[in-house]
């Protein structure tokens, strides 16, 4: 037993039951030790809790920096949604650990460079960094279908009843919102749903370049 898999483990079981239901005694069973073995590597769950956020934004892939500000948003908002993709219920534990790891780091200073570079304001791409993370949690942990709120045990029910509430609507009054029910209700192609919203975000960006500065 050491901490890598241990956090390993942790993730395992974030992925698989979400983040309550991590805890040091559950990690513990795992290995068959008592909780006291954990305490060793980990001082508390907090830390534990870091370890495991860390290991998350440690699996983003770094844009090549010589892309220019457009390819580089894309690729850099797929790489951040691709990652928590991956693990949608640990999500809560990025935005606290972003910086504090090498990946996240890197990321960010070459977002930032980027913009700057393209004629941002340094407090204006800072401001842009964040829209570009909580967009992406954003989208995750509302992907319609797959909202880390609702547990997975429950979600064919929770579906159910919204397809219901909705399609009771009246006709006449929201033909459209009707219509769009069983998209609200479940994404039928999640990919083509990222892409559409990661595109959204980087043109709306790239309206604020000024001519002169694009290149």
């Amino acid at each position: 037993m050491n901490p890598d898999v241990v956090v390993a483990t942790a993730l395992r079981i974030v992925d698989e039951q979400g983040l309550d239901a991590l805890t040091v005694r559950r990690v513990a069973d795992e290995f068959g030790v008592t909780p006291m073995a954990l305490y060793w590597h980990f001082s508390n769950k907090e830390a534990l809790l870091d370890a495991v956020g860390d290991a998350v934004v440690a699996g983003l892939a770094l844009p090549d920096p010589a892309l220019d500000l457009e390819a580089y948003l894309g690729e850099a908002m797929t790489s951040l949604v691709d990652v928590l993709r991956s693990h949608p219920h640990a999500t809560p534990l990025v935005p606290a650990r972003l910086l504090l790891t090498e990946a996240g780091r890197e990321l960010t200073e070459c977002t930032l460079d980027k913009l700057v570079g393209a004629g941002f304001p340094i407090d204006k791409a800072s401001a842009v960094a964040h829209y570009a993370l909580m967009i992406a949690l954003t989208l995750v942990v509302g992907e319609p279908g797959a909202e880390t709120s609702v547990k997975p045990d429950e979600r064919d029910e929770a579906h159910e009843a919204k397809l219901a509430l909705l399609l009771s609507l009246s006709d006449d009054r929201y033909p459209r919102l009707r219509a769009a029910a069983p998209s609200m209700v479940v994404c039928g192609d999640s990919d083509d749903y990222y892409e559409t919203a990661i595109e959204i975000f980087v043109k709306g960006v790239m309206t604020q370049v000024s001519p002169d500065s694009a290149g």
